[in-house]
């Protein structure tokens, strides 16, 4: 996770509780609500 994604978790986990906050990071996320919060791998060879 970046530096954004780590700051972006902690204000949702205190708006939303522990639990919670992390259901709705990982549902924005994956909604592309927010953007650059995962580290990009790359296994191209």
């Amino acid at each position: 996770m970046t530096k954004k994604g780590k700051k972006i978790m902690k204000s949702m986990k205190k708006t939303y509780g522990a639990k919670k906050g992390k259901q709705v990071f990982h549902a924005s996320k994956n909604a592309k609500k927010i953007k650059g919060v995962e580290k990009v791998t790359s296994n191209i060879r």
